[in-house]
């Protein structure tokens, strides 16, 4: 026998204030995560500014996404409302470069 499948059924610390939103499917690098949490871990948090946090900003991912075993599939919201307290509770802070590359992104407090 093979090994069990696992599902996780689990609510996810979302980042979006209301729905619906608009997303797109990316492959994070592990370059996004320069360094290792507590547990070895490299988490690419929800909130963080894809594929980077100036001009370039395409959107925000909608979940963590773990890259610790190398580049990781995800999804970004490039239209849609996002909690600005949600992103902040991640330890996520967006630049105003990143926000004005983004204008179908509202940000709420």
């Amino acid at each position: 026998m093979g090994k069990p499948i696992e599902r996780d059924f689990t609510q996810s610390k979302g980042i979006l204030k209301f729905f619906p939103y608009e997303g797109a499917a990316c492959i994070v690098p592990q370059t996004m995560v320069p360094s290792a949490d507590a547990n070895g871990k490299k988490i690419a948090k929800a909130g963080t500014p894809f594929p980077s946090n100036d001009e370039s900003c395409k959107g925000y991912l909608l979940e963590d996404v773990d890259v610790t075993m190398g580049d990781a599939p995800g999804t970004y919201v490039y239209q849609g409302s996002i909690d600005n307290a949600k992103v902040t509770a991640n330890g996520v802070t967006v630049e105003a470069t990143a926000k004005a590359a983004t204008p179908r992104v509202t940000f709420f407090d």
